[in-house]
């Protein structure tokens, strides 16, 4: 399963070509270059476009809410300023909220009630005065005309001695407590309202009325039974009898008018202005020296659009020439950055990978500072500028993350109107931190920038603000968001850099050590099942460790390269004579051609075995690079001398390819260097120097160093490293005295 899952990964490699080391002879062909020119313009068009998350076509002499006006702005012209979207909906809903309801009173509803019930005691007095009427009889009639009363109350009626006496109460009762002001069937169903009044829409009037005072049924039926109780002539029993009876003859007289509540309401929300406010022309809007405050941003943004309003109708030219020289502005920051590594960093430019990824994290500090300057809290102090210095400084070095910071400062100035505070402080704030992750060698170091950072961001915020004569509250606010900003970015900066280790083959500093520790699994498993192999790649690291250093290569890309250089020789430890422990070679018994396949193989299964454990590219292209094209002479020589039929002596070479890189070819000479050291029978300063100067003479002259870098000095230089470090391995001890019976080892 892990053999199709590396091809796959291969693929995708190869498509996207994520290759830490350049092909110089194709990275120069049209197709790569037209691809680095499409970054540079998809990079400029989206810069463009997308920061400031603004109008890009504003003046830039009107400043925004928070600057201090350079100037007295007069207007030139009358002009309105329209309320907001917002406030606008808010004014719309208070309006419809604050529109009182409107009821329609039914007057013949409450006429009907009433006569209803004098009605019924009308007949109930009649009745009773009958002599040859039963009262079940009179409650028979009454029943049939007034089915909805119970007939315990009909009989308690007929029973009572005048059943007259309280008409007229109940009915002034009902006129004026009841349904005075209107009854409705349940308060709930009223829809709801700002607005506490209510309009009561009567025969010939409207009546304006507080809206407790619409009763529904229960209320009604409340109320009057509140209302008999304060009459003192009823006892309980005519109370109770007259409460149960009349009851019955409430009945809704009040409904919604939905209808006109609608009308009233659309009349309101059109009777709300659009205009918050006019200015005539002539009127100061701001004062030279002023900061401006919220309510003259409005202004000043209504003044704005007005002037972009009168650019439009000049012309089409005339209203994007602020996005063409927006766009001008940007290419131009972005070709200083093209032509800086194309001169300086060739390494860089050559590579699309590189520029990419440099692109990408000069686009995602760009999104960051927006959303923070947009979303959370609009401080400079808090733009998270340090992740793109950081992330520069480690993925490639300080010198590349202060230019690429400068960059971005000015283009942040340049974006945000020209904003000299922000060019300054991203630029100072940028270049402490490319300083603090220059030599970062472990992710906890990451605490020192930590430090550094917070303490230079609260000091620039202090200075700054100083000298603005802020308000103590407004220094110290920003320089809380400076120790914070000086918190937050190089943690954020943590979780970001594995991504583009990953994604770009980047194999920064922390990588590498990680891969020097000895107890890797690979490195373990190269010690238990080749420890020949493992020692020689331990001396070769001390070797092309030292020699880089002294050349001003990458030390800790050599060492680590050295220690996985031979990891192929895993699968066939016995065929090595560093593992071969005296007894007979294996290759005794093989011919020379099969023996040099042997020996080629460790190669390609080292390369296999790196990209299973998931090595990055730096530390692969020591694989395939520390033998280069070097000539196996020794099993070449037999062929000849068994007169073994040889097609070519491609046949008895590495596979290749030759070092491309300062570190690949120090290896090659280390990796030849320590093995040749070993046939030295008396490893002397001076036999040990000439070894040295014959072996790299050796490579020098049959061409295995024309596709690095190194000089005549370097190789010079080289030759002396190594010198130090065999000398070093091969010292003599001095003999031991020995005791009797006793021989020295």
């Amino acid at each position: 399963m892990r053999i199709p899952l590396l091809k796959l990964k291969r693929v995708i490699k190869r498509t996207f070509k994520v290759k830490e080391e350049i092909d110089m002879v194709a990275a120069q062909k049209r197709s790569r270059l037209l691809v680095k020119f499409l970054m540079g313009i998809i990079s400029i068009i989206l810069i463009t476009l997308l920061y400031p998350l603004k109008d890009m076509r504003g003046p830039l002499d009107v400043p925004i809410e928070g600057e201090i006006a350079l100037d007295n702005i007069i207007a030139d012209f009358s002009f309105d300023i329209q309320k907001d979207r917002a406030q606008l909906e808010e004014e719309r809903t208070l309006a419809i909220r604050s529109t009182p309801l409107f009821f329609n009173y039914r007057e013949e509803v409450a006429s009907n009630s009433k006569r209803d019930l004098n009605l019924l005691f009308i007949m109930a007095d009649s009745l009773k005065s009958l002599p040859d009427l039963s009262i079940d009889s009179t409650i028979k009639i009454l029943t049939e005309d007034f089915s909805f009363i119970p007939s315990r109350w009909l009989e308690s009626l007929v029973n009572h001695d005048d059943p007259l006496k309280f008409a007229g109460l109940l009915d002034t009762i009902l006129t004026d407590s009841i349904y005075y002001y209107g009854v409705i069937n349940d308060r709930a169903t009223m829809p709801p309202s700002e607005f506490n009044s209510i309009i009561m829409k009567k025969p010939g009037r409207y009546l304006l009325m507080i809206r407790n005072q619409l009763i529904d049924l229960q209320g009604a039926y409340n109320k009057l039974l509140e209302t008999m109780t304060n009459y003192p002539d009823i006892s309980d029993q005519e109370l109770e009898t007259l409460y149960q009876i009349s009851r019955h003859f409430i009945l809704p007289n009040a409904s919604f008018n939905a209808e006109t509540t609608n009308a009233a309401r659309d009349s309101s929300v059109a009777n709300i202005s659009t205009i918050e406010k006019h200015v005539s022309s002539g009127d100061l809007i701001i004062r030279r020296g002023v900061r401006v405050d919220a309510s003259q941003a409005g202004i000043l943004d209504a003044y704005a659009l007005e002037l972009q309003k009168q650019a439009a109708e000049r012309g089409w030219f005339q209203a994007i020439l602020p996005i063409l020289s927006r766009l001008v502005l940007v290419f131009s920051v972005i070709l200083l950055l093209y032509l800086f590594f194309y001169h300086f960093r060739p390494d860089v430019y050559w590579s699309n990978n590189k520029m990419l990824a440099v692109l990408i994290i000069i686009g995602l500090e760009l999104f960051l500072v927006n959303f923070v300057g947009v979303r959370l809290v609009p401080s400079v102090y808090l733009y998270p500028i340090a992740i793109l210095s950081i992330l520069i400084s480690v993925l490639f070095d300080a010198r590349l993350g202060i230019l690429v910071t400068l960059l971005v400062a000015l283009l942040l100035g340049i974006l945000n109107r020209f904003n000299f505070s922000i060019t300054l402080i991203t630029a100072i704030a940028g270049c402490v931190a490319c300083f603090s992750a220059g030599e970062v060698r472990r992710r906890s170091e990451f605490y020192r920038i930590i430090i550094t950072l917070s303490l230079s961001y609260a000091i620039i915020a202090a200075v700054v603000e100083s000298l603005k004569l802020s308000p103590a509250e407004d220094l110290w606010t920003n320089v809380g968001y400076g120790l914070a900003n000086g918190l937050i970015a190089p943690l954020l900066t943590i979780g970001i850099l594995p991504f583009f280790e990953s994604l770009f083959g980047f194999s920064t500093n922390i990588t590498l050590l990680e891969l020097a520790d000895l107890n890797q699994p690979l490195l373990k498993r190269l010690a238990m099942e080749a420890p020949g192999t493992y020692h020689h790649s331990i001396i070769v690291g001390n070797l092309g460790e030292a020699a880089a250093k002294d050349i001003g290569a990458n030390p800790l890309l050599a060492r680590v390269g050295a220690y996985y250089h031979d990891i192929g020789k895993m699968d066939i430890p016995e065929y090595f004579v560093e593992n071969q422990l005296g007894i007979k070679s294996k290759h005794d018994s093989l011919n020379p051609t099969m023996s040099a396949l042997v020996l080629a193989s460790h190669v390609k299964k080292g390369r296999l075995f790196g990209e299973e454990a998931g090595l990055p590219d730096a530390v692969l292209s020591f694989i395939d690079e520390h033998h280069g094209t070097t000539q196996m002479s020794y099993f070449y020589n037999k062929a000849r001398e068994m007169d073994l039929p040889i097609d070519s002596d491609d046949d008895f070479r590495y596979p290749g390819p030759k070092p491309q890189s300062k570190e690949t070819a120090i290896i090659m000479l280390a990796d030849s260097t320590e093995a040749a050291s070993r046939t030295l029978d008396n490893p002397t300063s001076a036999r040990i120097k000439n070894l040295i100067q014959k072996l790299i003479n050796n490579k020098f002259t049959s061409g295995e160093l024309t596709q690095c870098e190194l000089t005549l000095k370097d190789l010079n230089d080289i030759r002396e490293a190594f010198v130090k470090i065999l000398i070093g391995v091969f010292h003599h001890r001095i003999p031991y005295p020995k005791k009797e019976g006793e021989e020295v080892e």
